[in-house]
């Protein structure tokens, strides 16, 4: 007789293991959200079902950079966390948050209802706003937003990318317009 208990075991936990490792390259170490990588993932999928519709929201923050230069890089990384929490709250009901890179985000959305993404987008907005009033930072948080809808079978992933971040850089340029680039509470 031979024993497998003990094989069997040790085959589970090397599994097991595997499984983590697996899912810790697609997760930000910082901010707890989906990183680059899964975000290369997911546009992968949508390429496959080329003939089902999907949209995007690519986010960017609004003077991060005075953020890290006022009151440097642990309190940038304390405004990152707390932003993805904020996402987090706004979008996870109707999407994969991730973190694209530094301090810009994109959400994959399960819907393509442009309506209830302007709903989404103006609810996010409000959630950085009502923070901004109960939290004791000394700078306001908010973030410039792009969205668009994609036909894969019209556009590549490259083009509708660059569509989004286009439409954010419209977003943030009014924002800009209305708004000192220097951050004060």
């Amino acid at each position: 007789e031979i024993a497998i208990t003990w094989t069997s075991i040790a085959i589970a936990i090397a599994g097991i293991m595997t499984a983590l490792k697996n899912e810790l390259i697609f997760i930000d170490r910082l901010t707890g959200l989906y990183n680059r990588v899964y975000l290369t993932y997911l546009q992968k999928e949508a390429q496959k079902k080329k003939s089902k519709p999907f949209a995007g929201i690519m986010l960017d923050l609004n003077g991060f950079k005075q953020i890290n230069d006022n009151y440097g890089h642990s309190e940038g990384d304390v405004a990152l966390i707390l932003v993805a929490d904020l996402l987090r709250k706004s979008f996870c009901e109707y999407g994969i948050v991730t973190r694209y890179a530094g301090d810009e985000f994109v959400v994959m959305l399960n819907t393509t209802d442009e309506q209830l993404i302007r709903k989404l987008i103006a609810r996010a907005k409000e959630i950085f706003e009502d923070e901004n009033k109960t939290n004791d930072k000394p700078y306001q948080l908010s973030a410039s937003m792009g969205y668009a809808v994609s036909d894969l079978s019209k556009e590549t992933i490259d083009d509708f990318m660059n569509r989004i971040d286009k439409l954010m850089y419209q977003d943030k340029q009014a924002y800009y317009e209305k708004n000192d680039r220097r951050i004060h509470k």
